[in-house]
């Protein structure tokens, strides 16, 4: 269960080191948004550098949301700051790439394989930006079990909302 832990690091995009008054700001507005409730079977866990995450015991699945706002937010391309979220993990080509809507704003959804302490997984995960926020999900399976976690990560997308300021 450890290597689970190890995507943490890479949720978020920075583009400075943040300065102790904008840390206090923009706490107050990361995490301003909320998700579905993956549902039965899954389990909240800590999340480390994340604002949110859950863990499937039976499929080893999990679930990560995070915000990076103000300070913390890095405006660029939505290909570019999924491919930063995911490094270190994934590998080789897109499986699936596809742009969506997320609370009325463009979104970008990429599925590739990856590495996670050198076991095989499949990586699902999405970036999108609003008000000054950058917001990205993950869903991080095996590959025997990722597909049959995908409705749950697409039902925890389709209720992503911010709450604004």
């Amino acid at each position: 269960m450890m290597w689970l832990s190890i995507p943490l690091m890479f949720l978020g995009c920075t583009k400075q080191v943040p300065t102790e008054s904008s840390v206090k700001r923009d706490r107050r507005m990361e995490g301003r948004y909320s998700v579905a409730d993956p549902g039965p079977g899954w389990s909240k866990v800590r999340s480390g550098g994340a604002d949110k995450a859950w863990f499937h015991k039976e499929s080893s699945a999990s679930i990560y949301f995070d915000s990076n706002c103000q300070d913390r937010y890095e405006d660029g391309k939505l290909s570019a700051l999924l491919t930063h979220l995911t490094f270190g993990i994934a590998r080789g080509e897109s499986l699936r790439e596809e742009a969506m809507v997320l609370d009325g704003r463009e979104a970008l959804l990429r599925v590739q394989p990856g590495l996670l302490d050198g076991v095989p997984v499949r990586v699902g995960a999405v970036v999108t930006k609003k008000d000054d926020c950058l917001y990205d999900g993950l869903l991080i399976a095996p590959p025997s079990t990722f597909d049959s976690q995908w409705s749950t990560f697409a039902k925890v997308l389709a209720g992503f909302k911010t709450r604004g300021r």
